[in-house]
């Protein structure tokens, strides 16, 4: 497993998932020049199918699993995700190895004409095609009307150019990265719009038995970030939810403090269950699992459970 003449990246080809590739290939080559790194493009079902909406595809990891069969089959030796798409369990034969630095965590909103959310007049096409969007949306604006809408971030602002919808709800890691955080109208509070588990982290896997791999990947992980990951994704584990449920998380590591806010919500946004728990950085995962408990008990997995049953 070290051949110097080739150590490959996989990854989708969105414009996104490029800029989170060609990042991990430049710190490895930082890390060691002489080991040449390569990509490999896939295509997910995710990206094949931009029609359907995310809460209906049946399965999950559509956006992961093209990318973690070409590290099962040996096509690579790395995996570059949006954490925040990845399963919560990994196929058998991969691990979550590293991270890179998380990027800013917020959701934004991008209105066609500069209005703020406040600012929208009722019945105002607002799009996402996140579950857990559309349930936030719904519990600050019930009077705004929720359009669905997917596909890469270009093809998404391209889409609300075309007056498809008023605004639009996205990430705001990803148009940063990618030099669009001109596009965006306002920073949404935390308070009303918690992110996704995982958001603005991305996840760097590998085979569980190429341990050179793991080494490298482990040189070049943000540990802070790390921590927060796997805080978050315990959580989410413990809820059984998947990456499209209406799961709101937030962990902050700093100096082996750890503070993890979550929050479950209704569809229709009429509920909302949060909590959150503090505890040390290395006790991330028991953390999470903790929160979970705590969130199952008041009554999140009925919520969980009825928003899969809608989709």
């Amino acid at each position: 497993m070290s051949d110097l003449t080739s150590f490959t990246i996989a990854t989708r080809g969105s414009k996104l998932a490029l800029w989170q590739a060609n990042r991990t290939r430049e710190l490895l080559l930082a890390a060691r020049p002489e080991q040449p790194v390569t990509l490999l493009t896939v295509e997910s079902s995710g990206d094949a199918d931009q029609k359907s909406d995310l809460s209906r595809f049946g399965r999950t990891g559509i956006f992961t699993a093209e990318v973690d069969n070409a590290l099962l089959s040996g096509r690579a030796r790395i995996g570059v995700h949006s954490l925040k798409d990845m399963t919560t369990s990994l196929p058998e034969g991969l691990v979550l190895a590293g991270v890179l630095a998380r990027g800013p965590i917020e959701d934004v909103l991008v209105s066609r004409e500069g209005k703020h959310l406040a600012e929208l007049p009722a019945g105002a096409r607002v799009a996402t095609g996140s579950v857990r969007r559309i349930a936030m949306l719904k519990r600050k604006r019930p009077d705004l009307e929720v359009v669905g809408m997917r596909g890469n971030v270009d093809t998404r602002l391209a889409k609300l150019a075309r007056g498809e919808a008023d605004a639009m709800l996205m990430a705001r890691a990803g148009l940063v990265r990618l030099g669009f955080d001109k596009h965006i109208t306002e920073v949404l509070a935390l308070d009303d719009f918690l992110p996704a588990v995982g958001q603005g982290i991305v996840g760097l896997v590998c085979r569980t038995d190429d341990p050179e791999a793991q080494k490298r990947l482990a040189g070049i992980t943000d540990e802070d970030s790390y921590c927060a990951a796997l805080a978050e994704r315990a959580l989410l584990a413990g809820l059984h939810g998947g990456c499209n449920a209406p799961v709101g998380a937030q962990a902050r590591c700093r100096e082996n403090a750890l503070t993890l806010r979550a929050c479950v919500l209704s569809l229709d946004g009429r509920e909302c269950i949060e909590e959150a728990f503090v505890g040390t950085s290395d006790e991330a995962v028991r953390i999470g699992q903790e929160l979970a408990k705590r969130l199952v008990a008041r009554g999140a997995k009925r919520l969980i459970d009825a928003a899969r049953a809608a989709g």
